[in-house]
């Protein structure tokens, strides 16, 4: 085609129902019920599928054709058209634009393409390049405003989020293999959860829950909080290091 359509996820992943075989309105909008695959991501009501549909047709991107049901009812068969099918696919293998996008329609294209017996590998791959200059321009921002923070951590989220998709899982090592674990001269480590970070101008503060029931805080340098993407919830490993150590008596 000489240029993309617009076209919305609802009528994009009504197209891809059609072409993996649904005809009919119904049995569309049985996807979009909040128990099924699709509806725990993306929940649509049978009226708005149904305009949906008739949008397509008017557009030209399904046919429909008159039948009858069982039960006598007039039924209407859907199938893609020649446009149709060069839109889904076009829309099916677009990576989304923004962060924002990721939540619903992104995990609309992975359930659809999965269901497609599509391979997301590369499709993944796209959509992390994409999506690189936005997470990376995030990442630099030192502003320390809610919502500059907010952004900051969705960026560290869908970074995470592209990565474990891909295969690439950064898993904290575990005693349970300790024959691969990383060997280090800290004897003192404690496994820990962030609670917080905080960003300064070069250095990062990062609050830490010890397995004690403690906090203790990390002060590491902001950059170094970007590669590892540390956010709340991770579970990371506390190596401590010190020539001194204070005792106090009245505790």
């Amino acid at each position: 085609m000489s240029e993309k359509q617009e076209i919305s996820v609802l009528e994009g992943a009504c197209l891809t129902l059609v072409g993996n075989g649904a005809t009919h309105g119904y049995e569309i909008a049985q996807h979009f019920r909040p128990a099924t695959k699709l509806g725990v991501i993306y929940t649509v009501s049978r009226p708005v599928v149904y305009r949906a549909l008739d949008v397509l047709v008017k557009k030209k991107y399904l046919a429909s054709s008159k039948t009858t049901g069982s039960r006598g009812q007039l039924k209407l068969i859907l199938k893609l058209t020649k446009t149709g099918d060069e839109i889904r696919k076009d829309w099916l293998n677009q990576p989304v634009q923004h962060i924002r996008e990721i939540r619903t329609e992104l995990l609309v294209k992975l359930v659809l393409r999965d269901e497609s017996a599509l391979s997301s590998q590369r499709f993944l791959s796209q959509q992390r390049a994409t999506l690189h200059d936005v997470i990376s321009g995030l990442l630099r921002d030192r502003d320390d405003s809610e919502v500059a923070v907010w952004r900051r951590e969705q960026a560290r989220a869908v970074a995470r989020f592209l990565d474990e998709l891909s295969g690439q899982r950064h898993s904290v090592v575990s005693d349970a293999d300790s024959s691969d674990r990383l060997q280090l001269s800290a004897r003192n480590q404690l496994r820990a959860t962030v609670i917080q970070v905080k960003h300064g101008g070069v250095l990062s503060s990062v609050k830490l829950a010890v397995s004690s029931g403690q906090e203790m805080t990390a002060t590491i340098t902001q950059e170094a909080t970007h590669q590892l993407r540390l956010a709340p919830g991770d579970e990371v490993l506390a190596l401590c290091k010190a020539t001194d150590v204070l005792v106090a008596t009245q505790i």
